[in-house]
């Protein structure tokens, strides 16, 4: 972490609504993760001021501290920005612009940054809009520090956000493709999901075998990562994705289509959360958990995976898994680090996958024949062989494979 990178975090609390100790907690995690050095965490228990967010007297108070920038967790509108730099000597962050810096400083590949790209416009597009419109009123806010926008500059913006969208849909129709390959190969796709640092990296290494890198701390996956798993004879394809995040605006979901469609598209997801964080918390992180699943269009049966149950002792881990029932579907607890429940997780899996169909192939005894007949051994299990008239094959393999299957023994036999 950078010493000369300093920040005081600020947070408005609103007076309707109860008091939250953990929204800092969490804020000071992601500065944490950005390199930021945080020097005081300050709340306020008001109504928004218009002009700054937050009190003066608390800017002047983090002022004291001489950071090099000021953090808040609610939201800052252009007008609010422009009114702390014009006051105080100060550099402002909000909290989606602290998780974009994230993005921005773990994207590695061309699909994550493009995305975080993506991300990046989508809230500069209506920030410059009304820096357009304050403008016209006769005010000139810098945006973002960097100088008035001229009415070309927004039609840039987003004429880039079009281009970055078609490559996107490129990226898009590759990962599809790929599902579609994986599923006549015979794998069943599962999805890995969740609030971010909830352990789903160290559990799909735990599961694989795999070594993908796993950190505890925010937004360590960006782009999916996929590994093959064979439970009780199924193979399946098991990928680790994003992670989730309380009150994100929905652009920045739109902007990940591209990878969270590797959950939207799966045949289960596994949605994973922290069994150790404080009751409370647990319960918030999953409540924003299946709101971003609502958002990505899951239709996929799911297991609930509560990790890390090595961190509470026996009474407290069934306490918790009792109080959290009504959102946690098939719940099952583990410990990814220590690899505590793992069976159980791996059966409840199996029992979760597509339903296997049992069904006849009849094929003539020509050379093309053989063709299909190496098809089939690569995506269903034989059950029997009888030599009849033609060759007459029980099977059993999933519902979509029976139907691809059929038709091609229909074909050749119309031959």
């Amino acid at each position: 972490m950078d010493n000369d990178k300093t920040a005081v975090l600020l947070m408005r609390e609103n007076p309707a609504n109860p008091i939250d100790p953990y929204r800092m907690i969490e804020l000071r995690g992601l500065a944490n993760a950005a390199g930021y050095r945080v020097l005081q965490e300050i709340k306020q228990r008001r109504e928004r001021d218009h002009r700054f967010q937050i009190g003066r007297g608390k800017i002047e108070e983090a002022l004291s501290c001489h950071p090099k920038k000021l953090i808040f967790y609610n939201p800052l509108s252009p007008t609010q920005v422009f009114n702390i730099r014009s006051e105080f000597p100060a550099q402002v962050l909000d909290r989606f612009n602290l998780i974009l810096e994230i993005f921005a400083s773990r994207a590695s590949t061309r699909e994550a940054k493009l995305q975080v790209e993506l991300a990046r416009l989508s809230y500069d597009a209506p920030q410059v809009r009304s820096e357009l419109a304050l403008k016209k009123r006769g005010e000139q806010p810098g945006f973002r520090g960097a100088g008035a926008y001229e009415q070309s500059m927004y039609h840039d913006i987003r004429g880039r956000m079009a281009k970055i969208r078609g490559e996107l849909k490129e990226v898009e129709a590759m990962g599809e493709g790929r599902r579609k390959r994986s599923r006549e190969l015979g794998f069943d796709l599962i999805a890995l999901a969740g609030y971010t640092n909830a352990g789903k990296s160290t559990l799909l290494n735990t599961l694989t075998g795999s070594v993908v890198n796993a950190q505890d701390q925010p937004f360590t996956t960006l782009s999916p990562t996929t590994r093959a798993l064979e439970i009780n004879g199924r193979r399946t394809m098991l990928t680790d994705t994003v992670g989730f995040i309380d009150d994100l605006p929905h652009f920045l979901i739109k902007a990940f289509q591209s990878t969270l469609s590797e959950i939207a598209q799966a045949d289960l997801v596994l949605l994973v959360a922290d069994l150790s964080d404080p009751l409370e918390l647990l319960r918030r992180k999953l409540v924003a958990s299946h709101k971003a699943l609502w958002d990505c269009q899951v239709t996929a049966p799911m297991i609930t995976v509560l990790n890390k149950m090595d961190r509470l002792d026996e009474f407290d881990a069934r306490m918790r898994f009792d109080q959290i029932k009504d959102l946690a579907p098939n719940p099952v607890m583990v410990s990814a680090h220590s690899s505590q429940g793992q069976e159980s997780l791996k059966e409840c899996i199996y029992q979760h996958l597509p339903p296997l169909k049992e069904y006849q192939i009849r094929l003539p005894y020509t050379s093309r024949s053989f063709g299909v007949l190496s098809r089939l051994y690569g995506t269903a299990e034989l059950l029997d062989v009888s030599y009849e008239d033609e060759l007459v094959l029980s099977l059993q393999g999933r519902a979509e494979d029976v139907a691809r299957l059929s038709k091609a023994a229909e074909d050749e036999r119309a031959k």
